[in-house]
């Protein structure tokens, strides 16, 4: 579920949509998309107010776990999936690193860590949302100029494409965090 409002509103339609949420999280509940979840008395917030070259910008995020709204295999499901796709980002970020270094050694990295790197790569767009499909296409672009790259043996076009998996990791991550 997702639901985003990204459009110019009045500062009365602000406040209306504000207490609206307010008033709901004071009687311990949150809606979305039409599905009503239970608020528990303690929420991590952050909230960042920023004025910067004439603008103002305030951002408000809370979370909590909603799993105790599961069924016990669901919840045990999605604990899996999130064990298999942390270990999967790690094992890419360890390898995009190794292979990082050799390129800035003058080297092409091995062969191993490639085929390890395109693995987990592969592995991580069967764990992609929806969501994720666009930053996903451009990701298996690049990746498949660096298999490209390695196979002729270019260090240069490896290096450059290296540099723009590295770019395209980093927005994933700011984006879909």
């Amino acid at each position: 579920m997702n639901t985003k409002i990204n459009k110019e509103i009045s500062r009365t339609e602000l406040a209306e949509v504000l207490e609206e949420i307010a008033g709901s999280l004071r009687q311990g509940t949150f809606e979305l998309d039409d599905y009503r979840w239970p608020v528990p008395a303690e929420l991590d917030v952050k909230l960042k107010h920023k004025e910067k070259k004439g603008r103002i910008k305030t951002q408000i995020e809370w979370q909590w776990s909603t799993l105790d709204e599961y069924a016990d295999a669901d919840r045990e499901a999605l604990e899996r999936w999130k064990k298999s796709f942390k270990q999967a980002k790690k094992r890419l970020g360890r390898t995009f690193k190794a292979m990082q270094k050799a390129v800035n050694a003058g080297q092409l990295p091995t062969d191993e860590e490639l085929a390890a790197f395109v693995a987990d790569s592969n592995l991580m767009d069967e764990f992609a949302d929806p969501e994720w499909h666009a930053a996903m296409e451009e990701y298996n672009d690049h990746l498949a100029n660096l298999q490209k790259a390695m196979a002729n043996k270019q260090l240069d076009s490896v290096a450059h494409e290296l540099r723009d998996l590295g770019i395209r990791m980093k927005e994933c991550h700011r984006e879909f965090k």
